[in-house]
């Protein structure tokens, strides 16, 4: 079960916890409200440091869930896929919890690598194919709910302390970043012409393809200071870590994969790109236009018809507009499609991830013939890079988005990643300039 009691401001947070165990089973999680004036977004400023496992954040709605320490895990076995683990998952989540408090029950937080058959390689190395972790400390910022889910076990004192110790929110010491290893953009041109014209000859719809590039700095990057701009700068997307040893993964993504509340299902189909204007009316007019374009809005209905499609047998009552609308971001504006339906008894939210990923957004369609060009011209290692990333609760609910505009960082070392969809009229220099838009967030973010 979870116990909940209140911490007035001004008490002591271990002692909140006694008292909450007082009435609660010995295997219980408890919750503790917190005073306003903890911010738990401050633990990221060192998550390597404070033991930081994984967050979650959604900076428009208030919301952050930030993941202290291990107290259980699930891994995926090389070569699985998410839906391998549902079973572990449930059970992981159903002893401690016994009772509805959706706010203050336990979550589980993870994802999963965009292509588990494929060979790991650096920077992914110490990841696998994917876990959940349920954590020691789970703290959630809700609006103005602040509180914290303390794991059975768990020191009280220790709780205390991190709290105690929790700086003042900082967004720590700039670092001076430089381009390494550039993208290879005489390998990107050639990939894009070879596969545009594959596509012309019908061999397939779509294919996405990514590339990489790496930054080096003189001082270890503050990635503190590159969530608070990405916060800041990106307040709509899904803003994340995911911590293994000394290497954390992070990304603000504009792209909801699935989210499942209370039985219902929301996905967002979201592909076609185009830059922001440098004036109103300049954005106006390129928002029009990519509303007109013909390749765009064929990219675009080949994702709504996929997540159309692998949803059916899962759902009932699928709701999805026939036109899609702009959702603009900082820097670049895309083609977007809320998709949303009633979920079939019997069916989880690590079902409903397995079915939709990966969508034609970030593979191509079909998706097996995508995943061969993708290993065909892509020299290095998707890792987690475009796969889901996410929590998910003991009542089934949860959320998990797509993990694009992402950058892996370990030390003094950042890699960075970026894609697009390669169409039968994509021209090379124009995609070339589009994967460079959308390296340009986590590129400002960490300061490069």
């Amino acid at each position: 079960m979870v116990a909940s009691v209140t911490t007035p401001p001004g008490s002591e947070l271990a002692s909140r916890i006694v008292e909450a165990r007082r009435g609660a089973a010995p295997d219980s999680f408890v919750s503790v409200t917190l005073p306003s004036g903890f911010d738990p977004r401050s633990l990221l400023d060192d998550p390597q440091g404070n033991g930081v496992v994984a967050s979650y954040e959604r900076p428009v709605r208030g919301l952050a869930l930030v993941g202290l320490g291990t107290a259980g895990r699930v891994e995926v076995a090389p070569g699985a896929h998410p839906a391998s683990v549902r079973e572990q998952a449930r059970a992981l989540l159903a002893g401690p919890v016994g009772g509805n408090v959706p706010l203050l029950a336990p979550r589980l937080l993870g994802g999963f690598r965009f292509n588990p058959a494929a060979s790991v390689a650096e920077p992914w190395r110490a990841f696998g194919a994917g876990w959940l972790v349920l954590p020691r400390l789970l703290f959630v910022l809700s609006g103005e709910s602040n509180a914290v889910v303390v794991a059975p076990g768990v020191d009280p004192g220790h709780a205390e302390a991190v709290v105690d110790a929790a700086p003042a929110r900082s967004e720590g010491i700039p670092a001076t970043l430089r381009v390494e290893r550039p993208m290879d953009r005489e390998a990107w041109l050639t990939s894009v012409a070879t596969i545009a014209s594959e596509v012309r000859a019908g061999a397939y719809e779509k294919a996405v393809l990514a590339s990489t590039q790496q930054l080096a700095s003189d001082a270890p990057i503050p990635i503190g200071r590159a969530l608070a701009r990405l916060r800041a700068g990106y307040p709509e997307c899904h803003v994340f870590t995911m911590t293994e040893g000394d290497t954390t993964f992070l990304g603000a993504s504009p792209e909801l994969l699935v989210s499942l509340l209370d039985g219902r299902v929301r996905a967002l189909g979201l592909a076609g790109s185009a830059p922001r204007g440098d004036t109103p009316e300049d954005d106006e007019r390129i928002g029009d236009a990519l509303l007109a374009s013909a390749k765009d809005r064929m990219e675009h209905e080949a994702v709504v018809r996929a997540i159309r499609e692998r949803l059916g047998s899962l759902t009932e009552d699928l709701v999805a507009p026939n036109q899609p609308e702009l959702r603009r971001l900082r820097n670049i504006q895309h083609l977007a499609t809320e998709i949303s339906a009633r979920v079939r008894p019997g069916v989880g939210l690590l079902d409903l991830v397995q079915r939709l990923h990966p969508t034609p957004a970030v593979c191509g369609w079909p998706a097996d013939r995508a995943r061969a060009v993708i290993q065909a011209h892509e020299a290095f290692d998707r890792g987690w890079y475009a796969g889901p990333i996410g929590w998910m609760d003991a009542a089934g609910d949860g959320e998990f988005a797509v993990a694009l505009r992402s950058a892996v960082v370990s030390g003094d070392r950042a890699w960075l990643f970026a894609g697009n969809g390669i169409m039968g009229d994509s021209i090379p220099a124009s995609e070339l300039s589009e994967v460079q838009w959308k390296f340009r967030p986590l590129t400002e973010a960490l300061g490069a």
